[in-house]
């Protein structure tokens, strides 16, 4: 065979510097073409097939062709290469090649003039069996519609398909991205930035995602106003450059001045071209597949980036004359960007021009519809000595205005504490932007400096009582744990106060709703007048104030109702905050309420598909500690413990990263619970006493719910049971004027635990029952299930031993031999409830897939069921029963599915045989026979379910 002729499974990437598809791991995706392919590739009687691959440069036409070639060969066919435009031109000789087989041409856009011909002829003689893959890029080609030339006098008997690929959709970048930077560094802002950069493009994708990879803040890299183009592109688009016309090639450089969807008759200006001249330039541009029409009289760049690597290759003064023109272009329109007036003057290095621009732009409403390139702008004029102060601060307060409902970035935030500084800023312009700032810090980007800088604002603010009316709700927000409930009470006054003597309804009405907000998070009896279901609606009307202010009341409300295990109400005030005003003014409050809406659906045992949507938003602004703490939940409760610890930040980075306190103290009661599971006492009792610290600060006693009693479980651990009880009386004593679902059930848990510990497992058995039915009417079933099985537990312990060997004896004499699986707890049997709880809990947590608290539930039934053993162990009673042990061969045995499943969570031998009742020992043989079983290189690598084995 030829050299140039060879298996297409040994591919490599083209030479030569242009953009291709390469074949690393990407986002999963069907095999297109799959069902064509195997049914041409079925056996050598088989009609023969020809394939036409098009797509532009770097849209996977190599990948695609590679998984083709795998797939032919899991086929049983052959599999082979030919790049013609890679070295030797020599046509392979494929007489001798027997089919079914599948042969891959690549790149015929750039193929010898002896290739085409050479293909028709194969193609008029083509043999059953054989399939021909022809790949190229249309817009590199004589006729786009014609790789083969026209009429190529094919055979009626050819198999023919066009497969077309284009750029991805945006969830192919979001799922590459999350895959290359992990979870913590990718969010769905991030993957759109990116998406939008690269235009779709599959290689400028992954070769940005390269880059991204070796930096510390890849959101931080992805907003700076010049994102440097991949090598590989900039290639390309010299390349492509190369070969246009003058015209064509002076309306690309426009269109690279201009960006985004511009019109025809203003990339002709800007390029300098007449209407005939321009017309037929922007043909061929658009045919060499540099630009595209986005709609109707819309044309830009295929790949965004692309634009910077044109005006990077530009000499200055050719960059400076396009700049030029492009202002005077954006200044003969109707309604005029003068940001952008402002870019492409200050570019042009006309300075009295960018000046001026820039004072129009501070008075332009719709100066931040690109908040980018306000932030730029404003950058620009801080590096003035003669900065124009009243345009900056005019700018600023707008950028700010903006920032605080929408999804800004540090650059935000850093650029707007530069202004803060200057000294020509009125004091109420710096109050503002002082204020909105803080807010920034404190909401989104969860810094704690956030509050002082609000502080600060309200002192600034003494002429503005709406401004500070505004500042004191927020600091009277009782999420935040800077504050404790009594601070966040006196801020709470003086916001009423301020807006009484103001007199103004929309501040009447902020402090009214943040007044309902505490009463909501405190689970306050009494009425108060500001509760959510006394707010009007949001209506989207004129005052964007009283939208807002609405808007996150019925926000924070829904969030502190499921906190507070009010589902059905949280469920309610999420539906009234999504409004269309909310969706089109206020995406960071959306934002929020869609991290709530995940904490909601843990509550409800909603989990299918919870974990990956709360992967996806892991590092997205408003749903961040929502998704963090949704995925410790999932984590510890499928046994996904090395997940746990690498999501858990460290005891003294808790507030850090939980700056709202009921996401820390619900974050503190999974790491006290995962310590007590782990025995590892130390760290149980200084998380314990650490929280209980913070709750005692904060005072707000319903959200010790989800803590408390992991707290009492450790001190009771540790042997500090004065420590436990005197926690539950002040828990008890909290609760008086204040209650919540969740803190209720969570005080008979911890009542019960202390009975238990007593030896009182009776009376232990009806707290957790009755715990459990408080959860059953909040429609939380993983908690009932929680409750279900200490409830259960305490009862078999609690069952007397002769009523034990009674039931079994008598059971035992009735149903005959052999038939213990089926028999169970007969009537009137003290076992029955507590086997029933047990079994209802085990039921709840497989359904959920919690593995292991299931597996624990399972390790409670076989060590403490009677003799009648119950029904959910009746698969493994008939396992267990038969001549000898079942003869599993390679295949695991139910036991060692359980122990694998553990062991690559993450838990050791020990903790492993505290889960399931076994000794260490045990657990140490059955993953000596796991792993030599599985082949498996290391414990992460063992099997986690029954279909993984």
């Amino acid at each position: 065979m030829s050299t140039n002729f060879r298996s297409a499974a040994e591919s490599a990437l083209p030479s030569g510097g242009a953009v291709t598809g390469d074949d690393r791991t990407g986002p999963f995706q069907p095999l297109p073409g799959e069902a064509f392919l195997r049914a041409s590739l079925a056996g050598a009687e088989c009609r023969p097939a020809l394939v036409l691959l098009e797509g532009g440069a770097g849209t996977g036409k190599t990948t695609l062709a590679a998984r083709w070639a795998r797939a032919a060969a899991d086929w049983d066919a052959r599999t082979l290469r030919h790049t013609p435009a890679a070295g030797s031109t020599a046509p392979p000789d494929l007489t001798a090649v027997e089919a079914p087989a599948l042969l891959v041409v690549e790149d015929v856009h750039r193929a010898p003039d002896g290739t085409v011909p050479w293909l028709r002829a194969w193609l008029r003689e083509a043999r059953p069996g054989f399939v021909t893959v022809v790949s190229y890029r249309p817009a590199e080609l004589p006729d786009p519609a014609c790789p083969l030339g026209l009429d190529p006098e094919l055979p009626p008997a050819l198999r023919i398909r066009r497969e077309r690929l284009g750029p991805w959709e945006r969830e192919g970048t979001r799922a590459l991205a999350l895959e290359v930077l992990g979870p913590e560094r990718s969010s769905e802002r991030l993957a759109d930035r990116l998406h939008l950069l690269a235009g779709g493009n599959p290689q400028t994708v992954r070769d940005l995602l390269d880059v991204l990879a070796e930096t510390t803040d890849a959101a931080a890299a992805l907003q700076d106003e010049e994102v440097e183009p991949p090598v590989r592109l900039s290639q390309h688009i010299a390349a492509r450059m190369a070969s246009l016309g003058e015209e064509a090639t002076a309306l690309v450089r426009a269109a690279a001045v201009l960006g985004g969807g511009s019109r025809e008759r203003d990339l002709r200006r800007v390029a300098g071209l007449g209407r005939s001249a321009g017309g037929a330039g922007l043909v061929r541009a658009l045919r060499s597949g540099l630009l595209e029409e986005r709609a109707p009289d819309r044309y830009g760049f295929t790949i965004p980036l692309a634009a910077s690597a044109v005006l990077a290759s530009l000499p200055g003064p050719i960059r400076c004359t396009l700049h030029r023109r492009a202002a005077d272009v954006l200044t003969r329109g109707g309604e005029v960007s003068w940001v952008a007036v402002a870019h492409h003057e200050r570019l042009g290095g006309r300075e009295g021009a960018w000046l001026r621009a820039a004072e129009r732009a501070a008075d332009d409403p719709n100066a931040l519809a690109d908040p980018g390139a306000a932030v730029s702008l404003l950058r620009s004029l801080l590096g003035r000595p003669d900065l124009p102060a009243r345009a900056a601060g005019r700018l600023a307060l707008g950028l700010t205005r903006n920032a605080l409902l929408t999804l800004p970035s540090a650059g935000t935030v850093d650029v707007l504490g530069q202004i803060l500084v200057l000294s020509q800023l009125a004091d109420e312009v710096r109050g503002e932007i002082r204020l909105e700032r803080g807010l920034v810090l404190n909401s989104q980007l969860c810094r704690s400096e956030g509050k002082a800088e609000t502080e600060r604002a309200v002192s600034e603010l003494r002429a503005r009582p709406d401004l500070r009316v505004r500042a004191l709700a927020a600091l009277a927000n009782p999420l935040s744990a800077v504050y404790g409930l009594d601070a966040n009470l006196h801020w709470w006054e003086r916001a009423r106060a301020t807006a009484e003597a103001s007199g103004d309804p929309t501040d009447l009405l902020a402090a009214r709703a943040v007044r309902g907000t505490i009463a909501v998070a405190c689970g306050e009896r009494r009425r108060v007048p500001g509760r959510p279901g006394r707010l009007p609606d949001p209506d989207g009307g004129p005052d964007s104030r009283r939208n807002e202010y609405l808007t996150r009341a019925l926000s924070n409300a829904a969030c502190c109702a499921v906190f507070n295990g009010d589902l059905r109400q949280a469920a309610v005030l999420l539906r009234r905050s999504a409004t269309p005003w909310a969706a089109a003014a206020a995406p960071f409050i959306t934002q929020c309420d869609r991290g709530t809406e995940l904490l909601l659906r843990l509550e409800r045992g909603e989990w299918s598909g919870l974990g990956r949507e709360s992967r996806g938003l892991l590092s997205g602004v408003g749903t961040r500690v929502d998704a963090r703490l949704v995925l410790l939940h999932l984590g510890l409760a499928q046994g996904a413990w090395e997940d746990c610890v690498t999501l858990q930040p460290g005891l003294e980075d808790m507030p850090r990263v939980f700056s709202q306190f009921p996401y820390e103290v619900s974050a503190a009661g999974l790491r006290i619970r995962m310590a007590v599971a782990r025995q590892n006492t130390a760290e149980a009792v200084a998380s314990a006493d650490r929280i209980w610290h913070r709750l005692r600060a904060k005072g707000v006693w319903v959200w010790a719910g989800h803590a408390a009693p992991w707290a009492v479980e450790a001190w009771l651990l540790a042997g500090r049971e004065d420590t436990a009880r005197a926690a539950v009386a002040e828990f008890a004593a909290g609760l008086r004027a204040h209650h919540s679902r969740t803190a209720g059930a969570a005080l008979l848990r911890c009542r019960a635990l202390l009975a238990e510990h007593a030896g009182e497992h009776s009376e232990a058995r009806g707290l957790f029952g009755r715990a459990a039915l408080v959860h059953e009417r909040s429609g939380a079933p993983y908690r009932r299930a929680l409750d279900l099985e200490a409830a259960g537990r305490c009862g078999l312990v609690a069952r007397p031993p002769e009523a034990e060997a009674g039931a079994g004896a008598g059971a035992e004499a009735e149903a005959g031999p052999g038939a213990e699986a089926e028999a169970g707890p007969g009537p009137g049997d003290p076992a029955e409830g507590p086997l029933r709880d047990l079994e209802e809990a085990l039921r709840v947590f497989a359904s959920l897939g919690a593995s292991w608290d299931a597996l624990r539930a399972r390790g409670t039934l076989r060590e403490l069921a009677p003799s009648g053993p119950s029904r959910a162990l009746a698969a493994d009673a008939a396992d267990a029963r038969g001549r000898g042990r079942p003869a599993y061969g390679d295949a695991l045995s139910p036991r060692e599915q359980e122990v694998a499943a553990l062991a690559a969570g993450g838990l050791t031998n020990r903790e492993i045989a505290g889960a399931l009742h076994l000794s260490p020992r045990t657990v140490e043989q059955h993953v000596y026979r796991i792993m030599r079983k599985t082949h498996a290189v290391s414990r992460r690598h063992l099997p986690t379910s029954r279909a993984d084995s």
